[in-house]
C-alpha cells in the first residue's frame, strides 16, 4: 500500500518537479547560448587575425615590389615617404597581430618569426639600395646573392607560415554560421525534448496525485450521503494526511450524531409530554408513546390522521389559525386548546410548536394542562372562599371597634384605648392583606382592567400627600411633593395606589426628622416619577428581589408591618401601563424608587 502524503506535500511535488525540469531546460539553454557566444567570439577573433595577416602580406608585398628589381633601386629613393609609411603600417599590424595571438603560443611564435623575417627583409632591401648607390649598375653581380637571400626569406617564412595561419583563421571564421546553426538546432532539440518530458511528467504526476486524492475524497463525499440515508459508512481511511484526518473526524462526528440521535429518541420516547410532527396539511407524521397516555391512541394510529379531528369543536378555528400563523412565522407563543381523548374525556393542553421550512412540517410539544388547570381553579376558588370568609368577620371586628371607639359602650382607660387601637391596626392590616391578595390574583388572571384617562399628575400627588400625611406625622417624617404640570395618561386610581405604596414604604424606612421627596420629570417619550427617602438603603443583593412577593428588607421598618405584596402590585400596575419600575440605592444613603409612564404622541 502506497503511503498517503499530505495535500501540501502533493501540491509541492506537483509544482516543484515541473519547475525543476524548467530549471534544467534553462540551464541547458544557457550552456548552449554560452557555447554559441564562445564560438562567435572565436570566429570574430579568427577573422581579425586573418584580416591583419592579409594586410601585412599586402603591405610587405607592396614594399618588396617597390624595391623588387634593379630598376626600382635606381628610381625610388631610400627614404621614400610612401614606402616608409607602409613599413610603419606593417610594424603596427605586427604589433596588433601579436596582441591578438597572445593566448596562442604556436601562432604567436610564427608571427614573431615572420616579423623578424620581415625586418630582415627590410634590412636586406636597405643593403641592396646602399649597394646600388655605391656601385651603381656595375655591382649587379655582387647583389645577386643578396636578392636570392631576400627571396628565400620571403618564401620560407612570410608566405608559407603566415599565409597558412591566415588561411586557417579565415576558415575558422567562415565556419561560424555553421556552428551557430548547430547550436540553434541543439537548443531547439533541448527545448522540444525537455518540454515533452515536462508535459508528460506533469500529466503523470497530476494523474497520479489527483486519482489518489479524488478517490479518497469521493469516499468522504459518499459517506455524507450514507450518513443522511442511515446506511453504514465506508471504513475509516488509513493514513495521516488531511483527507484521512477529515474522514476520521467525520466518522467520529457520525458516531456522536448517532449517539445524540439515540439519546434524543430515548428522551422523546420517554417524555411525559405528547411530542409529534405535523405536516403542512395538518396530518400527523410521527408521534411519541406519550400520545397513548394523553389521548388513549397508539402513535401508529395517529399517523395520517388530521390533528383537527382531536380538537374540541369550539377550539378548531383557533387551532387552524394557529397552524397558518405558524407556517408564516407570525407567531411563536404557546396555544391553549382542548382536545378529545379516545374515551371522550376532554383534555386541556398547551401547544408549543416550531415550523421548519426545510422539512415543511411543524414540531409540536403538547403538554397536559388538565391537572394544572384544575389545581389553579381550586386555588382561585379557595382564595375567593378564604378572602370572603375572612372579610366578613373582619368587617364585624371593625364594627365592634368602631362601637368601642365611639364611646357607646362606655369609656376605657389608657390601657384599654391602646388595646382598641392595636386591634384596629391589626384588623386594617388583615383587610389590606386580603385586598392585596385579591389584586394579585386579578392581575395574574388578567381580570384587572385599567381605566386610562388624561389628567394632571399633580392631582395624584395631592391625593397621595393627603392619604400619607397621617403616617408621616406619626413617623415624624416630612413629605416634599415637587410641583408638576405634566399631563399623564393613566388609571388615576391605580396610579394613586402605586404612589401611596411607594411613599408609605419610604416613610416606614425614613428616620425621624428626615424627608421623603416625590418628583417627576418629562422625557422624550415618557414621564419619570421618583420617590426618594433618606433611610438605611437596600443591600445590593436585594435590589432585584424587592419587587417579588413577600420580600421585605430587614431593618427598622420591619416592625412597621406590611403584607410584602405592595411592591409586587406596584410593579404589576406600572407594567400594565407599559412602563418600567426599578430602585437605586446605596446602603446607608437612602433609596430612590423610580417608575416611568409612556407618553402617547
Amino acid at each position: 500500500m502506497r503511503p498517503h502524503l499530505s495535500l501540501t506535500t502533493n501540491v509541492l511535488i506537483l509544482v516543484t518537479l515541473p519547475l525543476l525540469i524548467q530549471m534544467i531546460l534553462l540551464g541547458s539553454l544557457a550552456s548552449l547560448q554560452s557555447q554559441a557566444e564562445q564560438a562567435l567570439r572565436v570566429s570574430t577573433h579568427s577573422k581579425k587575425i586573418s584580416d591583419v595577416i592579409n594586410r601585412i602580406s599586402s603591405d610587405v608585398f607592396d614594399v618588396i615590389t617597390t624595391y623588387g628589381n634593379e630598376t626600382s633601386l635606381e628610381l625610388i629613393p631610400l627614404d621614400d615617404e610612401s614606402v616608409q609609411k607602409t613599413i610603419k603600417t606593417v610594424r603596427e599590424d605586427y604589433n596588433d597581430l601579436k596582441q591578438l595571438t597572445m593566448d596562442k603560443p604556436e601562432i604567436l611564435k610564427a608571427v614573431v618569426d615572420s616579423e623578424i623575417a620581415t625586418e630582415k627583409a627590410f634590412l636586406v632591401l636597405k643593403d641592396l639600395k646602399r649597394s646600388f648607390l655605391k656601385t651603381g649598375g656595375k655591382g649587379r653581380d655582387e647583389r645577386k646573392p643578396v636578392w636570392r637571400n631576400l627571396r628565400e626569406v620571403m618564401k620560407g617564412i612570410l608566405f608559407q607560415e603566415l599565409v597558412s595561419i591566415g588561411d586557417q583563421q579565415r576558415r575558422l571564421s567562415d565556419k561560424a554560421p555553421e556552428v551557430q546553426a548547430v547550436f540553434r538546432e541543439r537548443a531547439q532539440q533541448v527545448m522540444l525534448g525537455i518540454g515533452i518530458v515536462d508535459l508528460a511528467l506533469g500529466l503523470a504526476l497530476a494523474l497520479y496525485l489527483t486519482r489518489g486524492i479524488t478517490s479518497r475524497l469521493k469516499k468522504v463525499s459518499d459517506n455524507t450521503y450514507r450518513l443522511a440515508s442511515g446506511v453504514p459508512l465506508h471504513p475509516v481511511l488509513r493514513g495521516n494526511d488531511e483527507i484521512a484526518r477529515l474522514d476520521q473526524v467525520f466518522h467520529k462526528m457520525a458516531g456522536e450524531l448517532r449517539e445524540s440521535s439515540r439519546k434524543e429518541r430515548a428522551i422523546v420516547d420517554n417524555a411525559r409530554d405528547f411530542i409529534c410532527t405535523i405536516d403542512a396539511q395538518g396530518r400527523f407524521i410521527a408521534a411519541n408513546p406519550a400520545a397513548e397516555a394523553l389521548l388513549g391512541i397508539e402513535p401508529e394510529d395517529l399517523q395520517g390522521k388530521h390533528f383537527i379531528d382531536l380538537v374540541v369543536g369550539t377550539d378548531t378555528g383557533k387551532a387552524l389559525d394557529y397552524l397558518e400563523k405558524l407556517k408564516s412565522q407570525e407567531i411563536s407563543t404557546p396555544l391553549s386548546i382542548e382536545m378529545k381523548a379516545r374515551s371522550g374525556a376532554i383534555v386541556e393542553t398547551l401547544w408549543s410548536a416550531h415550523w421548519s421550512d426545510e422539512e415543511n412540517s411543524a414540531f409540536c410539544v403538547i403538554h397536559d394542562m388538565t391537572d394544572m388547570r384544575r389545581a389553579e381553579k381550586l386555588r382561585q376558588e379557595l382564595m375567593a372562599m378564604i378572602t370572603h370568609d375572612l372579610r366578613t368577620p373582619l368587617a364585624t371586628i371593625n364594627n365592634v371597634l368602631d362601637f368601642f371607639d365611639s364611646g357607646s359602650a362606655g369609656t376605657f382607660d389608657e390601657k384599654g384605648r391602646r388595646y382598641v387601637q392595636m386591634a384596629r391596626r391589626n384588623a386594617d392590616r388583615m383587610v389590606n392583606l386580603i385586598n392585596d391578595l385579591l389584586d394579585i390574583e386579578k392581575i395574574k388572571s388578567g381580570m384587572m382592567q385599567l381605566e386610562i384617562d388624561s389628567y394632571k399628575l399633580s392631582r395624584s400627588f395631592t391625593n397621595c400627600e393627603a392619604l400619607s400625611a397621617g403616617l408621616a406625622e406619626e413617623s415624624a417624617v416630612k413629605l416634599l411633593f415637587a410641583p408638576s404640570e405634566i399631563i399623564v395618561e393613566a388609571d388615576e386610581e391605580r396610579l394613586g395606589r402605586v404612589l401611596s405604596n411607594l411613599v408609605a414604604n419610604a416613610i416606614k424606612y425614613s428616620p425621624k426628622g428626615k424627608a421623603v421627596k416625590v418628583s417627576a420629570i418629562q422625557q422624550k417619550n415618557a414621564v419619570m416619577i421618583r420617590v426618594q427617602d433618606e433611610g438605611p438603603g437596600i443591600p445590593a443583593e436585594m435590589l432585584e428581589s424587592v419587587f417579588e412577593r413577600f420580600q421585605q428588607v430587614g431593618g427598622p421598618a420591619k416592625t412597621k408591618g406590611g403584607s410584602g405584596l405592595g411592591l409586587t402590585i406596584c410593579k404589576a400596575i406600572v407594567e400594565m401601563h407599559g412602563g418600567k419600575i426599578w430602585v437605586e440605592s446605596t446602603q446607608g444613603q437612602g433609596s430612590t424608587f423610580i417608575f416611568t409612564l409612556p407618553i402617547t404622541i
